[in-house]
């Protein structure tokens, strides 16, 4: 048995990192190491997995010793975890999960430009530590090459099996009184919803009734209050639904009931709601920038014009083309299971499992 730390800034319930790097515990644990998750803060509320507790599995990082055999450091932004894991010189796996470019959040959030940028600044300072960097995509292993990091192998992040079908999916399109568009991931500048909106108001031309549902907290209160002044102001804000965090049931019912996933985010490392959607048989339309084309791998409708008119008109032909539709379902349900937690589990197994063993 060997000992292995899993390093990151904090724990939530639902943040797809967080999430990541509990099932990356359980796939190390099963190869029989004994696992730490280390973490700068836990967040109230934080769920370590069913039956498990609060014990000597999870160290504060003020206690850390980093003694462990391995050490992975979870990387999204900076943090004093990543500055520990540069002062300690520890034996090193970067699982790198993109940090957002900060100028997205200059307008709105002064703290997190400032995070992003020192995110950006340890990569750098990082790269000469690190045994191998694993990236959720090769959009993201660009990062870790630039950055200097010699050894880089690609694994996507593991999907939580509870947010997906336990078996086949039935189609739920038109099952609803509303159109259902839908997106998730938290309120932020780099996500983009207020395209979204704009598209929503060209949308309502043709449909009285169509509804977007934005899953997901705000990173930062004022761009969400932005978001509902502008929704107020193109007249569609009671066709606008700011559905907030919510439980993996609740999750799991709006993927049943969406009729189009749209993603007109300008900047996703990876993005696990596009292989959600696609697990649930929801066709996905989405702008062609950064990992998204590379996570749909030819599933879903790609646009390289997010104007309004040309986002609407493309929903609506997934909404009145069964043809093209039933197509995107059909392809997507294949690119889900290429990227599911059966695969991703087997790819950092595959990585890891040397560097565990000393190889």
């Amino acid at each position: 048995m060997n000992r292995v730390d899993i390093v990151l800034p904090e724990l939530t319930r639902y943040d797809a990192v967080s999430v990541h790097t509990r099932l990356l515990r359980d796939v190390l644990e099963v190869l029989g190491h004994d696992v730490s998750l280390v973490v700068e803060r836990i967040v109230e509320g934080t769920y370590l997995g069913t039956k498990r507790s609060l014990d000597k599995k999870l160290i504060l990082l003020s206690d850390w010793q980093a003694d462990a055999d391995l050490t992975i450091l979870q990387h999204a932004i900076g943090s004093v975890a990543a500055e520990a894991c540069a002062r300690h010189q520890v034996r090193m796996v970067l699982n790198y999960h993109n940090v957002t470019p900060a100028e997205f959040f200059e307008p709105w959030d002064y703290g997190q430009v400032n995070g992003l940028v020192w995110g950006r600044k340890q990569l750098l300072e990082l790269a000469p530590l690190t045994e191998v960097g694993i990236a959720d995509s090769e959009f993201n292993a660009r990062d870790l090459r630039a950055a200097g990091v010699g050894w880089v192998e690609v694994a996507p992040v593991i999907v939580d099996d509870s947010v997906l079908p336990s078996g086949d999916v039935s189609s739920s399109f038109g099952s609803g009184s509303k159109v259902t568009l839908l997106f998730v991931g938290r309120l932020a500048p780099n996500k983009c919803q207020q395209d979204l909106i704009s598209a929503l108001v060209v949308l309502r031309c043709w449909h009285d009734d169509v509804e977007l549902v934005l899953l997901g907290s705000p990173s930062a209160d004022s761009y969400q209050r932005a978001l509902k002044d502008f929704a107020t102001e193109l007249g569609v804000g009671d066709s606008v639904r700011f559905v907030g965090s919510v439980s993996t049931e609740e999750m799991v019912g709006w993927y049943r009931r969406a009729d189009v996933f749209v993603c007109l985010s300008e900047h996703e490392g990876f993005c696990v709601p596009l292989v959600e959607a696609m697990a649930w048989g929801v066709p996905v339309v989405a702008a062609a920038v950064a990992a998204v084309p590379e996570t749909l791998g030819g599933a879903g409708l790609l646009l390289t014009d997010k104007s309004p008119v040309v986002v609407a008109a493309a929903v609506q032909r997934v909404l009145s083309d069964k043809g093209l539709r039933e197509g995107l379902v059909r392809r997507g349900l294949v690119r889900a299971r290429e990227l599911g937690p059966i695969t991703a589990r087997q790819r950092m197994r595959d990585i890891l499992a040397p560097l565990v063993s000393g190889g």
